[in-house]
């Protein structure tokens, strides 16, 4: 147990020092990126500075398998360079277990981080983005032609997304049985208030009747219009989603028969998150066993950041490239993986091989 504990305790120190390097890094460079928008509309240092705090937890979980790695690297190779590991295999202790107990280890925690930032991350990084966005009097959109959806027979466009609550220059197309369109609705606003949709200023344009009617309604009221979870999932980043989020979204596809790739693929994604660290992890184990044992701090931290690079390049070319090729999302998402795992595999080997020689 005493060993556990030692190989955890040292691991978690060199994870939380690389960690906070790289978040202080990464807010770093957020911070300057944000300063073109300082004193446009209301968004001053202070709102800045929260923007920045609020992003922390996604900071946080975009490094955390870097700073797996890197500080793997610098905590675990100082122990190999320190002949530790030599005295624990004189004591009975295999290469092959330390190794098993550092991954297990490295797996409990990554798993466990994840599916607590899972629901943190999105919560705060929404509020930041919200925030910005009222402070600079900006739409929450993301594309200049609007935002679709479809709901059953009816599809949805929506111009303007202030929040969730509040959308502007909405149009309804509204086909039949016969997928002939039946009917054209406009909404200058809707806004969501005690659970209820208000509508303001809605012209309907009925194409079934002859001759062809309008109806005008200064203001309407309905409970069924559009799900307001479903507006922030479409609204929102990657990134901004929790797994429930992007589960939803999913179904909500599906169910309209429309192209759910792209959501499939960040489904995988964030179920394979915690393999991908332990991945990272084990790519630095033939630089901690092997042979490069003895190199230096300054070359595991470029050997950190070299393999952390390419292992960021890879893992977001091949996904993108198994789309267009049709490949099934799990497999695109795997396949970096199982390449670094190999890669991995290989690179141990040879340099336990070549230590004993």
């Amino acid at each position: 147990m005493i060993i556990y504990m030692y190989l955890f305790k040292r691991f978690s120190l060199g994870l939380i020092v690389s960690l906070i390097v790289l978040v202080s890094l990464e807010i770093f460079f957020s911070f300057t990126a944000e300063i073109k928008y300082l004193n446009i509309g209301n968004y001053n240092i202070y709102t800045l500075s929260k923007y920045i705090v609020l992003n922390i937890p996604k900071s946080i979980s975009i490094m955390f398998p870097y700073a797996v790695l890197i500080g793997s690297m610098l905590s675990l190779g100082a122990m190999a360079s320190d002949m530790e590991f030599v005295s624990m295999q004189a004591a009975g202790i295999s290469t092959t277990k330390i190794m098993t107990i550092i991954i297990v280890q490295a797996f409990i925690l990554s798993t466990l981080f994840y599916y607590i930032s899972d629901s943190i991350v999105p919560t705060f990084s929404n509020k930041a983005e919200k925030n910005k966005n009222l402070a600079l009097n900006k739409k929450v959109i993301f594309h200049k032609n609007g935002v679709w959806f479809k709901d059953n027979n009816t599809y949805i466009k929506i111009n303007e997304i202030y929040s969730d609550k509040n959308l502007r220059d909405i149009t309804m197309y509204k086909y039949d049985e016969k997928s002939t369109l039946s009917s054209i609705k406009t909404i200058v606003e809707a806004r969501y208030i005690d659970k209820v949709w208000k509508l303001t200023k809605t012209e309907e344009t009925i194409l079934t009747s002859i001759p062809i009617t309008k109806k005008y309604f200064a203001e309407e009221e309905t409970i069924e219009f559009i799900d307001r979870k479903l507006i922030n999932i479409k609204t929102h980043k990657a990134t901004s989603l929790s797994l429930s989020d992007v589960m939803k979204n999913i179904s909500y596809l599906d169910k309209n028969n429309l192209d759910a790739t792209t959501q499939k693929k960040i489904y995988w994604d964030k179920i394979f998150k915690p393999f991908s660290t332990i991945i990272m992890l084990f790519l630095s184990m033939p630089f901690i066993f092997g042979r490069q044992r003895s190199s230096n701090l300054s070359q595991r931290i470029v050997l950190g950041v070299f393999i952390g690079i390419a292992f960021f390049i890879i893992s977001s070319i091949l996904p993108n490239l198994g789309m267009v090729l049709g490949i099934a999302p799990i497999i695109s998402v795997l396949l970096p993986n199982l390449l670094f795992i190999i890669a991995g595999k290989y690179l141990l080997d040879y340099q336990l091989q070549a230590s004993l020689r």
